[in-house]
């Protein structure tokens, strides 16, 4: 019989319990994850199973390399398919039949250790070209999967059956099935080992129960890098906090340094400007935090730039995205105060530094001291209103970045002693807010420009007020003038947060607008410090409440199409917790806090 006392601690320690379909199971630094879908069987069907992912992210459009690939697996009884329950913590996940259990946990961040009683596990794999399954003859049998690398199957006890073939013709071996079964006592254990190559089975193993204590108490540990949330969402915060820990991958191939994956399982890249997010909410662990924002840097090129998104396969620099490091790191600062060391301020200058010199160089083409973008995908909006009279576009929410990036490495030289350096960076931030003032606001409303013709690129879009990001920076008399657009209804204005885009209409009934995440993390505190206390507090509890009713997301639409009352209906698009989703909630649920108290 399997021993439940794993659980019976887990429940006393740790109060999470999630759905796999939301929020992969796992642990953080792997790149393994295991989630919950239909997917084929031996049959040539397909039915709900659990599935073991190795994230590869697509850079092409080739069926071979969008071909998702993971390994299926399910709970069989004489041959036949039973029906589970799921019950996932994490440290744990488990499933649950009339006739037996598994219990599944990570040994570290390549091996994910399985144990059952009264049932068979097996593992079905489709295989491609040039894939292959074979026997290694020493009681172990081997994956190899395109773009992935190895699975190696190691029975610790039980028995294992394995059928598959290599095909000459089709240069690749028939789909593997791959059974685990109990011995004499009922019971099984099995390692599953994941590598790029040359896996090879341990003498010995860890106690199963160690390798679920391990996991539980670093998942502790990420936890508490987190401010406090008001009571009623401590239970999101949890589920938040285990998102991010889950997508922290560990250093592998291009990866110089850890970094938090976007999500699991079904994208595996990392996003430059997602890291900067993720530091801004680990406010309890200052080194943390600065790791987190400098996890990009590693791979900065001579020039300044980073990436857009990378794994440890692919560097993609088709495009970037804005330097969002400025305005994080002067949250981080305002709140962390002297833990924010000399040493972490040494490590954090030299690469934000040389990001700024690039977007104020290279990308400054016609050289009027105005950052530009060049791609429709790099102001975070993809393909904003802002761009619909092409490229290069000098945009105010790119001013607005660099002013306040310029101020933070100012900030950064201050407590590094360098005074001089401190004032000169000053001098650039004042430059780009005076500049963002005196030619691109129109009265009502900020307005973008093509570079070089400097033709006038208005647009109705929430990317119009997001200078607002700058706070008391702006003159008084433009915020006030500002918010009139933002409190309208008819505009802007929900009870959750801004719009992207102002209400529209069709055939006389509201068309459901977007709440994204993105535009309250940035205008929401600024808000606030710009005096508009009441409306931004009203606005973030707002928001936070509609994450606790759905899953957090990039943001939630007010209502289906097909109308309703939008305080009631207010869906998400999509059904996962993405990394960012859940450092966007962390973030504003810990500044709701924070402000309660004010």
């Amino acid at each position: 019989m399997l021993r439940k006392k794993i659980r019976r601690k887990l429940e006393q320690r740790d109060e999470l319990h999630f759905d796999v379909k939301t929020v992969a199971f796992g642990r953080r630094l792997s790149h393994l994850s295991i989630t919950e879908q239909l997917a084929p069987i031996e049959t040539g069907a397909e039915r709900k199973q659990l599935a073991l992912y190795r994230g590869v992210r697509s850079y092409g459009r080739d069926p071979e390399a969008t071909r998702r690939r993971f390994i299926g697996f399910r709970p069989m009884l004489d041959q036949q398919s039973i029906g589970y329950k799921l019950d996932a913590t994490p440290g744990l996940l488990e499933i649950q039949t009339t006739y037996g259990n598994v219990q599944i946990c990570f040994d570290g961040d390549e091996i994910v250790r399985f144990r059952g009683n009264g049932v068979t596990l097996r593992f079905y794999v489709k295989l491609g070209l040039g894939e292959c399954a074979v026997d290694r003859l020493d009681g172990t049998c081997q994956l190899n999967q395109y773009a992935v690398g190895e699975f190696l199957f190691n029975p610790i006890k039980g028995a294992m059956d394995f059928e598959s073939e290599w095909i000459w013709d089709s240069l690749s071996s028939s789909d593997a099935q791959i059974d685990i079964e109990p011995d004499e006592s009922g019971e099984f254990e099995l390692a599953l080992h994941a590598c790029r190559h040359g896996a090879e089975k341990l003498l010995s193993y860890r106690p199963f129960e160690g390798c679920v204590k391990e996991s539980m108490e670093d998942y502790g540990k990420w936890y508490e890098m987190y401010p406090p949330v008001p009571g009623r969402f401590e239970k999101m915060k949890q589920l938040c906090a285990y998102a991010v820990w889950v997508c922290h991958a560990a250093p592998k191939g291009l990866m110089k340094e850890p970094a938090v994956l976007f999500t699991k399982p079904t994208a595996s890249g990392m996003f430059s400007w997602h890291q900067a997010y993720h530091a801004m909410s680990a406010l309890n662990d200052p080194d943390r935090s600065v790791q987190l924002m400098m996890s990009f840097f590693s791979n900065q090129d001579e020039f300044g730039e980073i990436a857009d998104i990378y794994d440890d396969k692919f560097n993609n620099i088709l495009a970037t995205k804005p330097p969002f490091h400025g305005y994080a790191l002067l949250y981080m600062m305002e709140r962390m105060g002297d833990s924010l060391t000399r040493e972490h301020c040494a490590k954090m200058l030299p690469g934000l530094r040389n990001l700024y010199k690039w977007w104020t160089s290279l990308r400054d083409t016609d050289a009027d001291g105005v950052p530009q973008y060049n791609h429709g995908c790099e102001s975070g909006i993809d393909y904003s209103d802002m761009f619909r009279k092409g490229v290069p576009v000098e945009a105010p929410d790119i001013i607005s970045y660099c002013a306040l990036l310029a101020e933070a490495l100012g900030k950064l030289s201050k407590r590094l002693g360098d005074d001089c350096e401190a004032a000169a960076w000053q001098e650039k931030s004042s430059f780009l807010i005076e500049t963002l003032v005196k030619e691109f606001w129109n009265g009502k409303k900020f307005v973008a420009r093509l570079s070089t013709s400097h033709e006038i690129v208005e647009t109705d879009e929430l990317e119009a007020y997001v200078p607002l990001m700058l706070g008391s920076r702006l003159p008084k008399e433009i915020v006030d003038k500002m918010l009139p657009a933002l409190v309208d209804p008819e505009k802007y204005y929900t009870p959750f947060g801004f719009r992207s885009a102002q209400k529209s209409y069709k055939g006389g009934k509201p068309m459901p607008g977007f709440v994204g995440g993105f535009a309250q993390v940035k205008m929401l505190p600024a808000l606030w410090d710009a005096g508009e206390k009441e409306l931004a507090r009203s606005l973030v509890a707002g928001y936070c409440e509609k994450s606790i009713e759905k899953v957090p997301g990039f943001g939630f639409m007010e209502f289906t199409p097909e109308g309703g009352d939008f305080s009631d209906i207010f869906s998400q698009p999509g059904g996962e917790l993405n990394s960012l989703a859940a450092a966007m909630f962390l973030s504003l649920a810990g500044f709701l806090e924070e402000i309660s108290k004010a």
